[in-house]
């Protein structure tokens, strides 16, 4: 029992109040490094594919080109061979580009919403927290459903086992479902945080001015009558709020140990 104890305390260190920032810290770089890997693939692959259609265009037009001075049978739609070809390959190089412009559009709203939740977390700014969760839960969604899709495809276990695909799927989908929880839980955290940093407050009275000129002036011999005004009480270290001068119970440095 105690050893299962300890393994278990070690697997919830990161989630601790104490390292749930640091863990969060952690995964948003994990996040903006893997989404800049992912939209710079795009990139190259819509470079190639930019190529490609060049050349596709480079060739189609040499082809009529040759058909002017050489007769080359054609069907009944009056196409030959070579046109057809050429036009479905123009039709698949018009779908490749199609699909990697979107890629490339979602691989950057996720690098931005990574870029997001390392501020957020880096600032303790539970808003910019709220783009990366939206996006990565569908994109969570979307991987598990292209998983399941190509599963079913006996052609996915040409190379590897059925098991072995099966468990790599399932690492990866839980995997992702654990980030995507601690983010959350410190997201929680932070939200909890800010609500007492605006409600968890006690009025305070401040001296009147007239207080503070005869026993400030009394008590410091003639000085500064502002110095008599202990730290806590001065006006520039309280909170404006509902009901006049409040001063604030928490830390700016709270997030590192949220409950």
């Amino acid at each position: 029992m105690r050893l299962i104890d300890k393994v278990r305390q070690m697997v919830l260190v990161p989630v601790s109040p104490k390292y749930l920032r640091i863990s969060s810290i952690l995964i948003a770089i994990y996040k903006v490094l893997v989404a800049h890997v992912l939209l710079f693939i795009m990139l190259l692959g819509l470079a190639h594919a930019e190529e490609m259609s060049t050349i596709l265009g480079a060739d189609i037009a040499d082809q009529k080109e040759r058909e002017e001075y050489v007769y080359i049978p054609t069907n009944a739609k009056g196409e030959t061979m070579n046109q057809m070809r050429f036009k479905s390959a123009a039709n698949l190089a018009s779908v490749t580009l199609c699909m990697l412009y979107i890629g490339t559009t979602l691989a950057t709203i996720y690098v931005l919403s990574c870029l997001g939740l390392l501020i957020g977390t880096l600032r303790n700014r539970h808003e910019f927290f709220i783009p990366w969760m939206v996006v990565d839960f569908f994109g969570t969604l979307i991987s598990a459903s292209v998983m399941i899709a190509v599963g079913y495809n006996k052609m996915a276990y040409c190379i590897i086992g059925k098991w072995q695909y099966w468990g790599f799927c399932a690492v990866m989908v839980a995997f992702n479902v654990v980030v995507w929880l601690v983010v959350r839980m410190f997201y929680k955290n932070l939200v909890h945080m800010t609500k007492l940093r605006e409600v968890a407050v006690v009025a305070i009275p401040y001296p009147s001015p007239g207080a503070v000129t005869t026993t400030g002036t009394a008590a410091n011999g003639g000085k500064n009558p502002s110095s008599a005004v202990p730290y806590h009480y001065r006006r520039e270290n309280m909170h404006l709020s509902d009901g006049g001068l409040k001063h604030m119970l928490l830390d700016s440095n709270e997030a590192n140990y949220l409950v």
